[in-house]
């Protein structure tokens, strides 16, 4: 099978939870099949990534597209401009003619069996391409997580600006997810808003995974009191789940236990964070990390009280693998088929939230038997090996539909 593989940005440094993500199912698949690359990238930071991606795939060829940084000037002005524009700021910033070029370039000169777009991000600016069949990889059903910031923001102008970008983006997704010929969600609950929303039957699931043998339990002490939050900081559901926690459930919590200690454990917090956060006692902000790991393993819970988002969360199933209990939201674990009270536990409002927190905190039993049972369900149900199995067979019956059956794979590709 010959692939022709469109990213939105390097998969390396895998430090955020789609490149992550990403880069445990392509490099694995590109063991088992011929797999070339058109990428998204800056045309300096992304050098390095580029180069050893270059190594790693069949080839690899840039796009090199500077993006504006966040909260500069030139990021503010693209955002009013493009409140005049039909397409949400997310997809008009990567739509690049450069790179639609490119990809067709590649398709003339070479026999592709498909073209899976990652994200969609790289499906949008490839409407127009007539080559088929064509994939989309959905990490996340990108108009729900929209509605879900515009939904949680109180600001008035943030607030309109998420309203008309949660709008545009759903008839952009359901034209682009109409078009192509299979769409792989990230979980059943996805696959089900796509079909509903969308008014397809052709989603197909690959299912979150984890490197069991990277993330496991280390021989390293746990703090008394101590609370771990993993993830990228420049990602607004992060944010807001931060600032959230700390000034709804952690006050709640240091009533209870004077001495505990939040770690916010990320890549790139803003200066909106860093200031919020500056004089809040127990809190601690330490960018980014080169492991995540013994901040994981110093914890004694880790939280993941998100109010927005989409797909699923990589990181519950790493904080898992290293054995810790795990108090989330609904949304911060939706998609993911885990029993609430054996494997993690779920609350949704504050003084729930922090009642749960301290329930572990002050019970080592309950708190060690819910970090067991959870890193035994990741052991036995969500190696990264079992998820390539099932993309590859999805992307194998798309290039071949007349030879799927009903033991195949889901009804909604025999139907194609």
């Amino acid at each position: 099978m010959k692939v022709l593989l469109t990213l939105r940005q390097p998969l390396l440094p895998a430090d955020i939870g789609g490149r992550i993500r990403s880069l445990n199912l392509f490099s694995r698949l590109v063991q088992r099949a011929e797999i070339h690359v058109v990428c998204l990238a800056d045309p300096t930071s992304d050098r390095p990534a580029i180069a050893e991606m270059k190594s790693m795939f069949h080839s690899c060829t840039p796009v090199f597209h500077r993006e504006a940084r966040k909260h500069t000037a030139r990021f503010y002005c693209e955002i009013l401009a493009n409140q005049l524009s039909s397409s949400p700021y997310f997809l008009a910033k990567c739509d690049a003619p450069e790179f639609r070029a490119t990809v067709e370039e590649s398709i003339r000169r070479n026999q592709f069996d498909l073209l899976l777009c990652d994200f969609l991000h790289t499906a949008f600016p490839l409407l127009t391409c007539t080559f088929r069949p064509r994939v989309i990889f959905q990490h996340n059903v990108e108009f729900v997580l929209r509605k879900r910031k515009w939904q949680v923001e109180t600001q008035p102008l943030r607030k309109r600006v998420f309203a008309a970008e949660y709008r545009r983006t759903h008839a952009i997704e359901a034209r682009v997810c109409r078009s192509f010929d299979h769409v792989l969600a990230v979980s059943e609950q996805d696959k089900q808003v796509m079909e509903r929303e969308f008014a397809i039957d052709h989603v197909s699931t690959v299912p979150t995974g984890v490197d069991t043998d990277f993330f496991r339990p280390m021989d390293v002490p746990v703090k008394s009191g101590r609370i771990v939050f993993v993830g990228a900081m420049d990602w607004d559901p992060n944010e807001d789940a931060v600032i959230w926690f700390v000034r709804e459930i952690f006050p709640r919590i240091q009533q209870v236990v004077p001495h505990a200690s939040f770690g916010v454990v990320g890549r790139s917090p803003s200066h909106k964070l860093r200031a919020l956060l500056r004089d809040k006692a127990g809190v601690e902000i330490t960018g980014r990390v080169p492991d995540v790991r013994p901040y994981l393993a110093e914890a004694e819970v880790v939280v993941v009280p998100l109010r927005a988002g989409g797909g699923t969360r990589l990181k519950i199933p790493e904080a898992m693998a290293v054995g810790k209990a795990l108090i989330s939201t609904r949304i911060g674990a939706e998609g993911l088929p885990f029993c609430d009270g054996r494997e993690i536990r779920l609350e949704d409002q504050p003084e729930q939230f922090a009642q749960a927190v301290l329930e572990l905190m002050t019970d080592s039993v309950r708190r060690n038997a819910l970090g067991k049972a959870a890193r035994e369900i990741v052991v036995r149900d969500h190696s990264w090996e079992s998820a390539v199995d099932q993309l590859e067979q999805i992307l194998e019956l798309v290039r071949h539909p007349e030879e799927a059956t009903s033991e195949d794979v889901s009804p909604s590709l025999v139907s194609e």
